[in-house]
């Protein structure tokens, strides 16, 4: 099993300026590093968790980091033995190399060894969350995609519902990938995470302040049993803020996925989704 968690994404943006002000004054972020038509955004200290780029928008990739170095290798030669093209990078900045890929949809992903988490865990509530933690990715082959990230990255099963969802670990929080069947791949939602039930309160009413919508929530996932609120950045992008997320501890015990009733009340245990038409967002 790969053991990893989500470092960093990184986001198109039509109009940078305004993205990076979002996330700077909305979520909490703060300014890292700056090039040619990109910018990196974090905790302040220790390494980006977001980038934003000139360009459509929509995910441009997402970095996973690996405690162990033998993990990068590992990875490599299971992704040669499948036939996954991978490249050796070096990101311009402050970025560490990236053994890289792309899934069979073509969401790109960058896998790389430890980094500076040293301003993780200290939230805020209602400026700036603990961390950034999942990301829910829409697939048009849901099986191929879970089998490809299961089979060949070393991600787990936690949750199905159907063959619409599916929610995938590679650490002990119930997810940190997530799949969703749409019309196109892409991105569905990138979560942070907030301290408690109390922060929800404070967050609210800060968003409000900002005249930032909520537009999903809050309410109480099934898959995760994580407690949500969801809003939009400028380009539209889902955020959401996440807490009590379920852990499962493979150290110790066996899981068997689980198989959910397809429907609204899956994915919000408390009330229907925002949109009746899909499933999603979720997760």
């Amino acid at each position: 099993m790969l053991s990893a968690y989500l470092s960093h994404l990184a986001l198109g943006c039509r109009d940078l300026s305004a993205a990076d002000r979002f996330y700077r004054e909305i979520v909490g972020l703060s300014p890292h590093e700056r090039g040619r038509g990109w910018l990196r955004l974090g905790w302040g200290r220790g390494d980006h968790v977001l980038e934003l780029r000139e360009g459509l928008p929509g995910l441009d990739h997402f970095g996973l980091e690996v405690r162990e170095p033998r993990q990068l290798d590992e990875l490599a030669a299971r992704l040669e033995r499948a036939g996954v093209r991978t490249t050796g990078e070096r990101p311009p900045g402050a970025h560490p190399p990236t053994l890289t890929f792309a899934d069979p949809e073509g969401h790109r992903v960058e896998v790389h060894g430890r980094v500076d988490r040293s301003g993780e865990v200290v939230a805020d509530g209602g400026r700036r969350p603990i961390r950034l933690h999942h990301l829910t990715l829409v697939t048009t082959a849901i099986v191929d995609l879970e089998d490809f990230y299961c089979r060949v990255v070393g991600f787990r099963v936690s949750d199905r519902m159907g063959e619409i969802f599916t929610w995938l670990r590679c650490n002990p929080e119930h997810h940190t990938l997530a799949a969703v069947v749409g019309d196109a791949p892409g991105l569905d939602h990138h979560a942070y995470e907030v301290a408690g039930w109390a922060d929800f309160k404070t967050w609210g009413d800060e968003l409000a302040a900002r005249n930032v919508p909520l537009i999903w929530g809050p309410g109480r996932h099934g898959p995760g049993n994580n407690l949500f609120v969801m809003f939009d950045d400028p380009e539209g992008n889902h955020v959401e803020l996440s807490a009590e997320m379920e852990r499962f501890y493979d150290d110790r015990a066996e899981y068997r996925p689980r198989t959910w009733a397809v429907g609204p009340r899956t994915v919000n245990l408390w009330g229907p989704v925002a949109d009746l038409r899909r499933m999603g967002p979720g997760g």
